[in-house]
């Protein structure tokens, strides 16, 4: 909850005209976590893949945008945060051993979600793919994911399940 709270200041500092806070925060958060030795297991692991896709993000959008605002980073950032937190949050309601057919169909869903909103396109699916393809990683989505439009697309599926 303190994150959340501190997620939705910047958030709202985005106004006073404050460049990449959202985007850079959860960088940052990440790379503290991923960082430090008392993190658990799960949080390094979803702590990684935010920074790779953060990373990913802005290296492919240079690469073929050229020019990439502040703006379009902290969206991205933040809409990956609110997918990831609304994955977690309905995973979890689903975690007792009767529910396990629910949870893979959510599981799923957020998966299928991600995957057919891609943000560039990008043909590399050795790396847009590489925490889907190995079956084991806590968070299988794409990398190529345009955040916005998958978390939109989850709410509506979650809404007709």
């Amino acid at each position: 909850m303190k994150r959340f709270v501190l997620f939705i200041i910047f958030a709202l500092s985005l106004s006073a005209g404050h460049a990449q806070d959202v985007y850079n925060y959860v960088l940052s958060n990440a790379t503290r976590v991923v960082n430090n030795p008392t993190s658990s297991f799960t949080q390094t692991r979803i702590a990684q893949f935010k920074r790779t896709a953060l990373i990913y993000l802005r290296s492919k959008a240079i690469e073929t945008k050229g020019e990439v605002t502040a703006e379009f980073l902290d969206n991205q950032a933040f809409y990956m945060s609110e997918f990831l937190t609304s994955f977690f949050k309905e995973v979890l309601r689903y975690e007792k051993k009767p529910e396990a057919a629910k949870r893979k169909a959510i599981v799923r869903l957020f998966m299928k979600a991600s995957e057919e909103s891609p943000l560039f396109n990008d043909t590399d699916e050795e790396t847009t793919l590489s925490y889907v393809k190995s079956g084991e990683e806590i968070t299988p989505f794409s990398l190529d994911t345009d955040w916005q439009r998958a978390f939109a697309a989850s709410q509506v599926m979650l809404k007709e399940m």
